[in-house]
């Protein structure tokens, strides 16, 4: 009964932590689609942007092969991780508040 209660207990966290990657995903995605792909502010400092699922890329490839690019990730237990700080977890009251957490430090990592 006891090994029940765990495995149970297992099964209804790792769904919550799959829940919350998955939404920290969608909001990372959006982000990127709707702040970052079609922004001509990083286009015009030649800061460029990729996505690949899981995790942006920002670089400036301009400045060579040594230049600090950033790196914007969804954590293992979904929260949102910035160069290796995180910005804690995504709820759909806070997407306002994690967006412009991003912007400020995407401004600061390249001095915009």
């Amino acid at each position: 009964k006891t090994v029940a209660e765990l495995d149970a207990k297992r099964s209804k966290d790792d769904a919550e932590r799959r829940s919350r990657q998955q939404a920290a995903t969608t909001f990372l995605k959006e982000f990127f689609d709707a702040d970052l792909a079609p922004s001509k502010s990083l286009k015009d400092r030649g800061v460029q942007a990729a996505f690949d699922g899981k995790r942006t890329l920002l670089t400036k490839p301009e400045e060579g092969v040594y230049a600090e690019g950033m790196m914007i990730v969804v954590g293992e237990q979904g929260e949102i991780d910035v160069s290796g700080r995180s910005l804690g977890l995504v709820y759909a009251k806070d997407k306002e508040v994690r967006k412009k957490e991003l912007i400020a430090e995407i401004i600061s990592h390249f001095s915009l």
